[in-house]
């Protein structure tokens, strides 16, 4: 149940095909749909995903009709052999088909926009038989409709697994007959950190008994970061954006140099945000990162605002000549090195006149590495009129992770730097 509510109304998708449980295929559809049916406030209680088998599928859909208020099916209503979804429906409803002229007419629409003349295919004309007992919904994104069927107390929603023409139908019927049922008002918001391993962010935040009872934290590790998802099940919006910000705040009075942005931000917007409020330039130096910082921050719309320009400075020679970097200095410490990387921040801000140059040199791999150097190793520096910083990193032994890594630390650098929080 959402946070322990029995009262909450309950929900179950079964996501169908062969090409998911074999892998073929992820399966976007339930990650949308459970996040879509939790904010109408209505609990997600199972999700189960079955190959194209008929027994199997009826057997799954039977139990979850038992079960649960809310029963949405994705998948099977196609026009090949291997879309059975419709056949099941007929037996666990115990009904026949019937021809909707509404649909026919819709095909046909559809086959004629596509080509002067075009007849419907015979396989798809299928399409227009439907089970008796179902309220038809109109599929203006592809051929095959969606179904509401209703049994005892529980109603069934049968969606095509085509993204887009599942999430078509979803906010059409679906979505707007479950918002009045939703007996609470469903809020979450994901708070964004990165600099931290997940084991060493939990030991910053302590203990989170204080917040058990307004909302429920997860944490979503992944390689560039932590994101933390703060959920609430309120009787209100206001009460819920309310218990929200307090979460928000206990959170940020403990990580509040690793937090860098909330739900939709991004670590480039965030850097790009900063520049602009302090109007300072920035300029790139990249070695092992291959322009991926620059990439990233020219990602985002009036970047041109502050970003001045970047090299991808990846040979010995293109250091030297491009940035000024002296070759005693990759003589004696060799390219990835602290002093190298300094002369590359240092050396872009004095070739481009900006405001602040950070540098990325490191060994990506999965070769190149030594005993003293090993594969990961990665030096970042950062320079303004203030001075030059550098930080030493060692990543993993991915190459493509490195590159990443790199670049989401160098950003997050930058971040620091522009609000006077030098990296630990």
């Amino acid at each position: 149940m959402i946070f322990g509510d029995s009262k909450a109304p309950c929900a179950e998708l079964v996501v169908i095909g062969d090409e998911v449980i074999s892998g073929l295929i992820l399966d976007r559809n339930s990650q949308y749909l459970g996040e879509r049916i939790h904010e109408l406030g209505i609990e997600v209680s199972r999700i189960t995903t079955v190959g194209d088998s008929a027994s199997i599928i009826e057997d799954c859909v039977k139990l979850a009709l038992q079960r649960s208020e809310w029963v949405i099916l994705t998948g099977g209503l196609g026009a090949t052999h291997d879309d059975i979804t419709k056949s099941v429906l007929l037996k666990v409803f115990e009904c026949g088909l019937k021809k909707d002229a509404k649909v026919a007419g819709m095909l046909e629409a559809m086959f004629q926009a596509r080509g002067r003349g075009r007849e419907v295919p015979e396989s798809v004309r299928s399409q227009c038989e439907v089970p008796e007992k179902a309220e038809i919904l109109y599929n203006e994104k592809g051929t095959a409709p969606g179904f509401k069927m209703l049994k005892g107390k529980s109603i069934l929603f049968s969606l095509p697994g085509v993204p887009l023409e599942m999430q078509y139908l979803f906010e059409k019927y679906v979505a707007p007959e479950m918002a009045g049922h939703g007996n609470k008002v469903f809020l979450h918001r994901l708070i964004k950190t990165t600099g931290l391993t997940e084991a060493d962010l939990w030991v910053k935040v302590g203990s989170l008994e204080a917040m058990q009872e307004k909302a429920t934290i997860a944490s979503l590790p992944s390689y560039l970061g932590v994101r933390i998802r703060i959920s609430v099940l309120a009787e209100s919006k206001q009460e819920g954006e309310q218990r929200l910000d307090e979460a928000e705040s206990f959170l940020a009075e403990r990580l509040s140099r690793y937090i860098y942005g909330k739900d939709e931000e991004t670590l480039e917007e965030k850097v790009g945000d900063l520049l602009r409020e302090k109007s300072l330039t920035l300029a790139t130096a990249e070695s092992c990162t291959g322009g991926l910082i620059g990439h990233r921050l020219t990602q985002i719309s009036g970047s041109s605002d502050y970003y001045k320009e970047g090299f991808v400075v990846y040979s010995n020679q293109a250091k030297m000549d491009r940035l000024g970097v002296e070759p005693r200095l990759i003589e004696e410490f060799g390219a990835v090195s602290e002093p190298v990387a300094e002369a590359m921040a240092q050396g872009v801000c004095r070739v481009t006149g900006a405001d602040i140059g950070v540098s990325v040199t490191g060994i990506a791999g999965p070769s190149g590495g030594s005993d003293l150097k090993p594969v990961g190793l990665t030096y970042i520096a950062v320079h303004d009129r203030s001075g030059t910083h550098c930080r030493k990193f060692i990543f993993t032994h991915d190459r493509v992770r490195n590159k990443e890594r790199a670049a989401q630390a160098a950003l997050n650098l930058v971040r620091l730097k522009i609000q006077e929080e030098p990296g630990a």
